[in-house]
């Protein structure tokens, strides 16, 4: 989905096995009593293997039919998923919903900190929104499993999920092969297939193990279950390597499905799915629409277009080799994450941009649905909110980050009208809820590992997917709205004639407020001391604000940590950015812009060449960034109002890693690397008179809920759809 994920993959299979905390942990604890249970049968159907083909069975409120003995809800029809109703039999349906992760401010998505009572409220608000079920990847704590029972048992309708399998990805990048280190990888991924049958159906007890999911788990939601997505998205490196390395392993023929043309690597996804299918039917008699993950850089297409073809189009996994005998009822369904700003294809294939006007996502969607001969679900789409920028679309609209809440809504719902029109079986948005321990490719460097999680990085766009805000805070401590009301009873930090500067944090920003600044007034601030600027008595920074359409943030150019990246440091060797002499020396007595990596030059197939791109992530936005406000403008970073101007300042753009721990940035060319020292304070000054500003740490954050314009967005679509097929 992302820019250089593999190495984001690893960083992230560490940091979940690196902080696990029990304070951040809730569930029930191995070893109580408990007893199993087969998938809500009666003892005398249990006894019997159900009933004859055709009736009707209850499990709590769900019909289900049952043929030869085997139970299931939900099945696939061709190239439509189907629903069991007890009125009128089998029903094609196009269910939408939200993946919900694991994450939340204060814990990563390892610490499984996610309490009942939020996953019931969230339950609420997802379906309110009118979404039809919830996708979750991996094996979550009992708590998400007692909430989904305990909400459906009372819900009008039933909230449905898709239950996903967790592949470990540390494991991949090390063994490189699915089948190293005699079959590690294939026998935990079989295991793991099982596994999550037993979770699902509320048999299972599993001992604490750093990073994963752990307790009791007795509560059968398998009734609410509408398939499965068994696996991750698959990097090309460890598919080639499994193929190349086992070329005698193309054959698979397992109780439920077998393979035809397949590779290796789909013979090793076959199997893990044949182990779910089997112990599911065989442990449970019931069946469910199954998939393995996948997305566009190992589909199976042709992408004559795709300028990095060796990175995006080196390997294909393809599941019409996968098939289903006789046996399984339930049936296959692909499954595909697929975003319009990657892979590089989605701006630049000709192939995709045959319509008028054009539309590459809509384009490549036809082509994948055209393809294959089952539903197709689209199980990963979206774009995030947010100031932050990582890589730019075709169309502005649809970039990965820079985007307003209401930008972001408009854009999901298109999405959704392509996926619909073009024949999709099913859709799921990317994500529920924000996720403040994410990290993009071109921010990663600068910030610290360990402290993610505990702050909002308003420059990371990975961290604004979601349809529900984390906002800083128990309570707002600056609206930047231009209103002054919040600052009461505030001395000014710095006092030069009539100006009069205020300044105040959160989890996410630095906020200003001045007073008497006039259309033009330069604040400069200074992060470390012994550079700098030295008219600017060693400024770092300087704030320059020159009316709505023309104010930025500058920095030294010896504190440039983008331009240092590519030209001297980690990324040097790419010759990315141009070293331009000078630049960056010392004492330099100048600012610069700041800006923010976003593309590597790429040449085209008709041979075009496309230079670098970055983002002058400096400049600010003006607007009303008070949610409560009918002009909000979610991504506003400053407003003026008569002699106030209210500015929000992310911590990033300042340099510092990590405000929870107090941590900035070090002198870079000393150190010839990055790496992070204590900051005591940041000295503001403005007209020569400067005062200290300083913070507390923290060792949990503070945040606040809040449904973005996103979200009223996609209700309101969804609601008008739902109205049109008569409110099913």
């Amino acid at each position: 989905m992302k820019r250089w994920k593999s190495k984001v993959l690893l960083i992230l299979a560490i940091l979940l096995a690196m902080f696990l905390s029990a304070g951040c942990t809730r569930g029930k604890y191995p070893g109580e009593d408990k007893l199993p249970g087969v998938g809500g049968l009666t003892k005398a159907e249990e006894e019997s293997g159900g009933q004859e083909a055709g009736d009707l069975i209850e499990t709590r409120s769900l019909p289900a039919y049952t043929e030869d003995g085997i139970r299931f809800s939900f099945q696939v029809d061709n190239k439509k998923l189907q629903v069991y109703t007890e009125n009128a039999g089998w029903q094609d349906i196009m269910p939408v919903g939200v993946n919900v992760g694991a994450g939340k401010p204060g814990c990563f998505p390892g610490e499984f900190g996610i309490t009942k009572e939020e996953y019931l409220r969230w339950f609420g608000q997802i379906q309110a929104m009118h979404a039809d079920v919830i996708r979750v990847y991996t094996i979550l704590m009992p708590e998400f499993y007692e909430a989904l029972a305990e909400y459906n048992a009372t819900a009008e309708k039933p909230l449905y999920f898709i239950q996903g399998v967790y592949n470990n990805e540390q494991d991949m990048v090390e063994l490189a092969d699915a089948y190293a280190q005699d079959g590690k990888i294939y026998n935990d991924w079989l295991a793991m297939c099982r596994t999550i049958v037993d979770i699902v159906h509320g048999n299972s007890t599993i001992e604490q193990v750093a990073g994963n999911a752990y307790g009791v788990y007795d509560d059968d939601v398998s009734q609410y279950l509408l398939g499965w997505i068994l696996g991750i998205e698959w990097q090309p490196d460890f598919v080639i390597n499994t193929n190349e390395g086992h070329p005698d392993k193309t054959e698979f023929d397992g109780e439920y499905l077998y393979v035809e043309e397949a590779s290796p690597f789909e013979a090793f996804l076959a199997a893990g799915l044949d182990a779910c299918i089997s112990h599911e039917t065989e442990q449970y008699k019931m069946q469910h629409p199954t998939a393995f993950a996948n997305w566009v850089t190992t589909d199976p297409l042709a992408h004559p277009g795709e300028p990095n073809p060796e990175m995006e189009d080196a390997v294909s996994v393809d599941a019409e080799h996968v098939k289903a005998k006789p046996a399984f009822r339930a049936g296959l369904f692909a499954s595909y994450h697929v975003y319009p700003y990657y892979p590089e294809m989605m701006r630049y294939a000709p192939e995709l941009l045959e319509d008028d006007p054009p539309n590459s996502y809509k384009s490549y969607l036809n082509k994948l649905v055209d393809y294959h001969t089952m539903p197709v679900v689209i199980s990963e789409f979206g774009v995030p909110s947010g100031r932050g920028v990582t890589h730019l679309a075709r169309e502005a609209a649809f970039n990965q980050g820079g985007l307003t809440e209401e930008a972001q809504g408009n854009a999901l719902v298109s999405m959704l009208r392509d996926i619909s029109d073009t024949g999709c079986a099913g859709a799921c948005m990317f994500i529920w809820q924000d996720e403040w321990f994410k990290r993009t490719w071109n921010t990663m460097d600068y910030t610290d590992a360990e402290s993610r999680a505990y702050w909002c990085d308003v420059q990371t766009s990975e961290q604004f997917f979601g349809l529900l805000s984390f906002d800083p805070g128990e309570e707002a401590v600056c609206t930047v709205d231009g209103k002054a009301g919040e600052w009461d009873n505030m001395e000014p930090l710095v006092k030069s004639g009539e100006k009069e500067l205020y300044v105040k944090s959160d989890e996410a920003y630095v906020y200003l407020l001045l007073k008497g600044g006039g259309k033009q007034t330069r604040i400069t601030l200074d992060t470390i001391p012994e550079q700098g600027n030295s008219q600017y008595d060693g400024a770092d920074f300087s704030v320059e604000l020159n009316g709505k359409k023309n104010s930025r943030v500058l920095v030294d150019p010896y504190y440039d940590v983008n331009y240092w990246l590519y030209t001297t440091g980690t990324y040097s060797t790419s010759k990315v950015l141009e070293v331009q002499e000078g630049y960056a020396d010392k004492n330099s007595s100048r600012f610069e812009p700041i800006n923010l990596m976003l593309n590597r030059p790429v040449v085209l197939t008709d041979g075009t060449q496309v230079g670098t791109e970055q983002i002058e992530t400096g400049k600010l936005r003006h607007g009303n960034a008070n949610p409560q406000s009918n002009k909000y403008n979610s991504r506003a970073d400053f407003c003026i109002k008569g002699d106030i101007t209210e500015i929000r300042l992310p911590w990033l753009l300042l340099n510092i890693p990590a405000p929870n721990r107090k941590l900035r940035i070090a002198d870079l060319y000393a150190h010839d690397e990055i790496t992070f020292e204590p900051i005591s304070g940041i000295i503001f000054a403005v007209d020569g008179v400067s005062g200290v500003y300083s913070w507390d740490e923290w060792e949990l954050p503070t945040y606040r809920e809040r449904l973005k314009q996103s979200y009223y967005i996609v209700q309101e679509y969804l609601a008008k759809q739902q109205t049109a097929k008569g409110g099913e």
